[in-house]
């Protein structure tokens, strides 16, 4: 699992920096960058779930009970975003970007929030495999998504905690995931396995 968690890792770093790339064209008036950006976002946030495996593999300092509630619910989370996000990018919904999130919309912002206490949580709780640099910075784009989620829920994109949790959750959260690839890369060369 140290092995898939890594791959998982670096896929978040590459799609987190196409999203970027993206959503900045597209903010540049070429529209055709707005599907780009959704697809980098759905991949970018599939691949979290076998990081959080890999965290729960490697433990921490949390009660088992905990660590599996909280792996539950994070990949739950994964699992109803991607979903919804899905639906958005085939047309089956629709969303509101300008107003507070209902609807679908509103379950993605949900599950921001819960993917961002899993993500703050897990980092702050990880036991001595996890570096301060990346445990931090995982803590910080944790709450980066917990303040887009809510940004989203009160006002939608335009609300300033959505751009103020836009930093953890476009900029962060990869860089975060570019550095646990690699410190997963070194455990899994540690304990003989490929990465």
């Amino acid at each position: 699992m140290v092995r898939v968690a890594a791959q998982a890792a670096y896929l978040i770093a590459i799609a987190g920096l196409v999203a970027l790339v993206a959503i900045g064209l597209f903010f540049a008036d070429i529209s055709a960058f707005g599907p780009v950006n959704d697809l980098a976002l759905l991949a970018m946030t599939l691949a979290l779930a076998p990081v959080m495996l890999g965290f729960y593999e490697l433990g921490g300092r949390t009660p088992t009970g905990l660590a599996r509630l909280a792996l539950v619910s994070g990949i739950a989370a994964v699992i109803g975003w991607s979903v919804l996000q899905a639906l958005m990018i085939g047309g089956a919904v629709s969303f509101d970007y300008e107003r507070g999130a209902t609807g679908a919309f509103a379950g993605e912002a949900v599950a921001l929030f819960v993917m961002g206490m899993w993500l703050s949580g897990a980092n702050l709780l990880a036991g001595a495999w996890l570096t301060p640099l990346v445990r931090w910075l995982g803590v910080v784009a944790g709450i980066g998504f917990i303040l887009f989620g809510l940004g989203l829920l009160l006002g939608g994109v335009s609300h300033p905690l959505t751009y103020a949790g836009g930093i953890g959750y476009q900029i962060l959260f990869p860089i975060w995931a570019f550095l646990l690839g690699r410190r997963l890369t070194a455990i899994g060369e540690s304990r003989g396995l490929a990465a």
